[in-house]
């Protein structure tokens, strides 16, 4: 962020299509083949998480968020420092590679 233009503004780095949790699993179990084998295969229905939400804070806070779908564009950092970003599978999965290689998530 060294243009002169990134002064005291603040972009978001995002690319493509919004992907659900469910389809971020899918790509990570598709790509990284058994290192993957821990990320879940479906997604709980709204109904299971207003019961776990009885009991578990975490579950409570994502209340709010069941059934809405967040869009993100990253124009303003395209446009005013030419930024280009990677596309969301690649920067998915090499995300995931870094948090295994650094031993941040078990395998």
């Amino acid at each position: 962020m060294t243009s002169p233009k990134a002064k005291g503004e603040r972009f978001l780095a995002v690319a493509g299509e919004t992907m659900s949790v469910l389809q971020v699993a899918r790509l990570l179990r598709n790509k990284l083949g058994s290192k993957a084998r821990r990320v879940p295969r479906f997604q709980a229905p709204d109904w299971m998480m207003r019961l776990a939400a009885r009991r578990n804070p975490l579950a409570r806070a994502a209340l709010p968020l069941l059934g809405k779908v967040r869009r993100s564009t990253s124009a303003k950092a395209q446009n005013l420092l030419g930024w280009k970003p990677r596309g969301n599978a690649e920067m998915i999965v090499a995300t995931a590679e870094s948090l295994i290689r650094l031993g941040l998530v078990k395998t």
